[in-house]
């Protein structure tokens, strides 16, 4: 007899980092620091389904959030802006009890789809709605064997931003983070994309950073902040989740000694792994920048299960939109603005 589907909150859970790590199969966004920041900024009620052993450790789960949207519809995600966010179990029967819970769930709930960000092919060989790379790099190989194995001009980038007077810090303070998203909003400027709420970046400190659970590292030129990075930690595993540059000074290479400034901060903590986030197989200049430091790369497939109508078919997309184009062209305030309101939309 398969044991009861518990939908749970995961805020309601006093030890639930404990019980993830414990599953030996958890990323940074099974943790409930991640649960906490999406939720307050954005209103996101948590559903998260599991099936637990005798003993009530996690046996299988599926995160999941329900986005409610005038513009963009209802449905559930696992989980929101994460890069992916794997279900864990162990059988083909666990995996199917969850999601035909699931598919239920959403039905009565009038959900447009289910959305499922994974590494892993789904039963019953559903097809896959979109398909990016992962990028990890192995980090108890320690500092000198990591740095001799990055690509030539990857160590050159590296030696040029230091040699240029670029001085890197880490910090874990809230003017790092204010410093950061002013930078961010140039970098989404120059990408044609409103910068995320600041009040999500207040969140990220709120609940992560001030937590011990992230840091920031942030690149200076004679005193001018000009490139940084996010990254967050858990269990033994960290990531960089957010990057950003002022494009005037890109000629100093600033972004290659913020990486190597993390990957040695986290060699040296102990932590096993750094993983470089999810990148579109078509950005070459993204994907060249990770694949420099040679990391292991690996598929991360999104699956989505239409609840209601059939749900309309991707378009590829190689240029630049009439958007994109005309959001480079628009102050930051009025992008802030935009990104304040449309974000929650997105998911």
């Amino acid at each position: 007899m398969p044991n009861q589907v518990q939908i749970i909150n995961p805020g309601d859970s006093p030890r639930w980092d404990q019980q993830m790590l414990a599953t030996g199969k958890a990323s940074f966004f099974h943790s409930a620091a991640w649960v906490a920041t999406l939720s307050e900024t954005y209103g996101y009620a948590p559903c998260y389904f599991v099936l637990r052993t005798d003993d009530n450790k996690v046996r299988a789960l599926v995160p999941l959030m329900e986005v409610q949207s005038f513009i963009t519809g209802k449905r559930g995600v696992s989980l929101p802006f994460s890069d992916y966010c794997e279900p864990i179990w162990e059988t083909a029967e666990d995996a199917a009890q969850l999601l035909t819970c699931i598919l239920s769930y959403g039905k009565k709930q009038g959900w447009k789809y289910l959305e499922l960000r994974s590494g892993k092919r789904m039963p019953a060989g559903q097809p896959a709605s979109n398909t990016f790379l992962g990028h990890t790099l192995n980090l108890s190989l320690g500092e000198n064997e990591l740095f001799a194995s990055f690509r030539e001009s990857t160590r050159r980038n590296i030696k040029k931003a230091a040699a240029s007077e670029v001085v890197c810090k880490t910090s874990k303070s809230l003017q790092a983070i204010e410093q950061f998203y002013a930078l961010n909003c140039l970098t989404r400027k120059r990408h044609g994309i409103p910068p995320q709420p600041f009040s999500f970046f207040k969140n990220v400190y709120k609940h992560i950073i001030s937590q011990d659970k992230g840091v920031v590292v942030l690149a200076s030129h004679k005193n001018k902040v000009i490139a940084g990075a996010v990254y967050l930690h858990f269990g033994r595993q960290a990531m960089y989740k957010y990057g950003a540059s002022n494009g005037d000074y890109q000629q100093l290479r600033a972004n290659y000694l913020v990486m190597w400034q993390a990957i040695q901060l986290y060699c040296q903590k102990g932590f096993e792994s750094l993983d470089m986030g999810r990148t579109d197989p078509k950005n070459k200049g993204l994907n060249q920048f990770k694949n420099g430091w040679s990391p292991r790369t690996q598929e991360l497939v999104y699956y989505k299960y239409s609840l209601k109508k059939p749900l309309p078919r991707q378009e590829e997309k190689n240029f630049p939109s009439l958007r994109e184009r005309t959001m480079q062209h628009l102050p930051v305030p009025l992008l802030r603005m935009i990104g304040a309101v449309a974000y929650r939309h997105v998911a």
